[in-house]
């Protein structure tokens, strides 16, 4: 069977970075004082935070932003603010209140990813907003380091690959308090990694893209362009071939899929509820609208056309929103409105896009807002 995955040398904050992991720069996209929040949190510390760019800003100064990115890039390498570890992956556990999260982090081939779906072995399971992928794409082109939020699922039904590592005697990399909860990391070294990464091949087979599409398919994008100008030789182990993502155990209790609702703004609030309440049946709280409709592919994607052709007509632009709260918040206010979207349930997702299929970009999360991967492991992508 062929290998999709790879084992590279990560980078990690070094230790005396106690204040460097943040949230994935997807979430809090209509909240931009929680981001101005972050940054005066961290002041002139060294952070993640200086070398992304949350989605909340993107398209307002991007090519500066991109190019304050590179820079800070550039001086966490040659200031060891991020340290290079020997090959290997890391398990992550994200505990909150309620439960504990396993994770691995590690690297895919990008010749074995495909963005359109089909039966590759790493795929999309959503759909991605092209003007992201632009964003993303540019982001990438002359970055020496990728710090991806990309969480990738599998499904192995016992988690017999995260309770083989539980195991083992594993260095502990960082130990982060985030928002609820902590984050750590434990080192697999290279043995270990190649171990699970064959297990999990013979087990799983295949793994799809979940969070970050938009970054995975730039990745791929930038990786066509950088192999047209090398050898054949120069191709098999180029850094920019390979991506970094979290995979996560769908059968795994404590990953929560949720789904991404749909917030219309700027628009004439009640006409929209009504238009959209003769295409669906719906169960109306407050400016909230919840269609009875079961979590499948061809609904979602029926809702997106119902709103796309009620803002064609009227005016007005949608937003996506992790959390049903949030999204009873956000609604509330002047000339906005929401549509509340149904649970996913996880037997099913897989088996729903078994036909190469895709579910329309920001159908899904993991565990809404404060689910989504914080940003730590980083590798670098260039030979610069």
């Amino acid at each position: 069977m062929k290998n999709c995955f790879y084992i590279p040398r990560l980078l990690v904050p070094s230790k005396e970075r106690t204040n460097w992991s943040v949230i994935a720069c997807d979430r809090y996209q209509n909240e931009r004082s929680y981001w101005e929040n972050e940054t005066a949190k961290r002041g002139v510390d060294p952070s993640a935070l200086n070398l992304i760019l949350p989605e909340a800003r993107l398209g307002e100064n991007d090519e500066e932003e991109f190019a304050r990115m590179r820079e800070a890039a550039y001086q966490a390498l040659e200031n060891d603010y991020l340290e290079k570890l020997l090959r290997g992956w890391v398990l992550t556990e994200r505990k909150t209140a309620s439960c504990t999260r396993r994770g691995i982090v590690g690297a895919i081939d990008l010749e074995s990813y495909s963005y359109e779906g089909g039966e590759g072995q790493a795929r999309s399971l959503q759909g991605a907003d092209e003007k992201l992928i632009r964003a993303y794409l540019q982001q990438r082109e002359n970055a020496p380091v990728e710090m991806p939020h990309i969480m990738m699922v599998y499904d192995d039904p016992k988690d017999r690959a995260v309770n083989a590592l539980l195991k083992e005697d594993l260095e502990q990399l960082y130990d982060y308090k985030i928002a609820g909860g902590s984050l750590k990391g434990y080192f697999l070294p290279e043995d270990i990694a190649e171990g699970t990464a064959e297990y999990l091949l013979t087990r799983a087979q295949s793994f799809f893209v979940l969070e970050g599409v938009a970054a995975a398919e730039a990745a791929k994008l930038h990786w066509q362009k950088v192999k047209a100008g090398l050898t054949k030789g120069e191709m098999g182990r180029h850094p920019a071939r390979f991506l970094l993502a979290e995979f996560l155990n769908l059968s795994d209790n404590a990953v929560d899929i949720q789904p991404v609702h749909r917030l219309v703004k700027e628009t004439e609030a009640e006409a929209f509820l009504d238009f959209f309440s003769k295409k669906f049946k719906c169960e109306k709280k407050g400016k909230v609208l919840a269609p009875k409709i079961v979590f499948a592919k061809e609904n979602i994607q029926a809702v997106d056309e119902a709103i796309a052709q009620f803002l064609k007509a009227d005016g007005g632009r949608v937003s996506y929103i992790h959390g049903e709260e949030r999204l009873k918040k956000f609604a509330e206010e002047a000339d906005c409105a929401g549509v509340l979207l149904p649970r996913p349930k996880k037997e099913n997702l897989l088996k729903d896009v078994k036909d190469g299929g895709l579910f329309p970009a920001n159908s899904l999360c993991v565990g809404g807002a404060e689910g989504a991967r914080y940003y730590v492991e980083a590798r670098e992508i260039s030979y610069d």
